[in-house]
């Protein structure tokens, strides 16, 4: 047995590469480095939210095998939340929207979640979160036992980019970190980057 190799699929959330992309930027006196979190095993950043998430649940005892777990998803949170329900012996509900990519959904499916589609935006905003979050707590009211994490306010999920994106980042780069670019959805991702970047100076 190989001593590297990772003892389960969780051991591989993290440890994403940084690599440089020196032909992006020719001729120019800076480095500039690509944070490849395609390489987590639901191919996104969410993969650390939503272990990080389930870990901190399952740690206060909040959730536990054969819990309900409704989450609001576009997409990346969902399919991590699913594989981990999978693996924690739970049942995953996942509350979408139109704009839900088919592969996406396929993967959902294929992970064994519950589907659940709004097919109007909220009728005071427009919105399409909103709908989304409007049906997940009546979910959790209608269901015994039904937990929402809410990948959106929980404190776990900037922990996980502070303790493990950000500070990945400032160990590869020994500190040398001018500029940081980070695409922002629930901003779990650049709030746990500047939560790491305060604490570091």
């Amino acid at each position: 047995m190989n001593p590297t190799a990772p003892r389960d699929l969780l051991a591989t959330v993290g440890d994403t590469p940084l690599v440089p992309l020196r032909r992006l930027l020719p001729g120019v006196p800076a480095a500039l480095y690509a944070k490849l979190e395609s390489f987590n095993p639901g191919g996104s950043a969410k993969d650390r939210s939503a272990h990080a998430i389930v870990a901190d649940a399952l740690a206060s005892g909040r959730i536990g095998p054969g819990a309900t777990l409704v989450e609001s998803s576009s997409g990346n949170f969902g399919v991590a939340l699913a594989r981990l329900a999978l693996l924690h012996g739970m049942h995953c509900v996942c509350v979408i929207d139109p704009r839900t990519n088919r592969t996406t959904l396929a993967m959902l499916h294929a992970l064994g979640a519950e589907v659940v589609a709004v097919d109007t935006p909220d009728p005071a905003t427009g919105d399409w979160l909103a709908a989304r979050l409007h049906r997940v707590r009546a979910l959790v009211a209608e269901r015994p036992g039904a937990v929402w994490l809410d990948q959106y306010s929980n404190a776990a999920a900037v922990r996980a980019h502070a303790d493990g994106t950000m500070s990945e980042i400032d160990a590869a780069l020994a500190g040398r970190v001018d500029w940081l670019f980070v695409a922002t959805s629930t901003t779990g991702t650049l709030a746990g980057c500047l939560e790491h970047v305060r604490r570091a100076g």
